[in-house]
């Protein structure tokens, strides 16, 4: 009896030790997606974030042209993309249009897209990377260059250019890494960037995130700052209130 409760005392602490970390990694992209959220980048599917489905083309297309704010362009631009797969319909079809005319992206064939065929870690890597000022980045090379260029630590590199497959948690993990990452020959983080050059994020939603200080004249040091991953909602609101309130 005591040689069967060691044995099973023994086989739970491994099962804990292989799950606890599996559970703080989940626990962490669903504050990170939080964040995304929060700064109106990532708004999920209709059963929520669902962080575990697959990351496909059309998805890492789009959330690249909001990493970039530009978002906002390609739907004023309403460009048809030009491939038989992609229907003017398709939930997608002015992003897909936009990032090709910007040479951002590609399609598999003169005309082919394939908007649901999964993407890879490498790829979205590379397409961040480049992104992120690196024109020459390449699949081949995203784990090395993301670790060189600061984006990511050596062991987040590789566990997510070899996922397989790469899933949406996988993808906020890099956007959410991408956002306090400094673009080459900037000072300033993507986020800054994203935030005081382009418009395309509020200052207060930025500030609501954690990971924005406004640098304005009228902006008090006590401003209030909540944790990243609080409730979107309770934080912008708390964050008006207190500047109304001249707190």
């Amino acid at each position: 009896m005591r040689k069967y409760t060691i044995t099973t005392i023994l086989l739970l602490s491994i099962f804990l030790l292989i799950v606890s970390p599996v559970n703080g990694v989940s626990n962490d992209r669903t504050k990170q997606a939080d964040t995304l959220h929060q700064l109106g980048l990532f708004n999920g599917m209709d059963n929520g974030y669902q962080l575990e489905a697959a990351f496909t083309r059309a998805q890492g297309t789009a959330m690249l042209l909001r990493l970039a704010g530009e978002d906002g362009a390609a739907a004023k631009a309403q460009l048809k993309p030009a491939f038989t797969d992609v229907k003017s319909t398709h939930w997608a079809a002015a992003s897909i249009a936009y990032a090709i005319n910007k040479g951002y992206v590609k399609g598999i064939s003169s005309f082919s897209f394939a908007p649901d065929r999964l993407m890879t870690g490498k790829e979205f890597l590379t397409l961040i990377n480049r992104l992120l000022g690196y024109p020459d980045a390449v699949p081949a090379r995203a784990a090395e260059l993301s670790q060189k260029n600061g984006l990511l630590q050596t062991n987040a590199a590789e566990r997510l250019t070899g996922a397989n497959p790469f899933l949406r948690g996988d993808m906020v993990e890099v956007a959410y890494a991408a956002l306090i990452a400094k673009p080459a020959g900037n000072k300033n983080t993507l986020l800054q960037t994203l935030v005081e050059d382009k418009g395309a994020i509020s200052a207060v939603a930025a500030v609501a995130s954690g990971l924005y200080t406004s640098t304005s004249k009228d902006t008090d040091d006590d401003f209030y700052t909540p944790e990243p991953g609080s409730d979107p909602i309770d934080s912008i609101e708390e964050a008006i209130r207190q500047k109304l309130d001249g707190k």
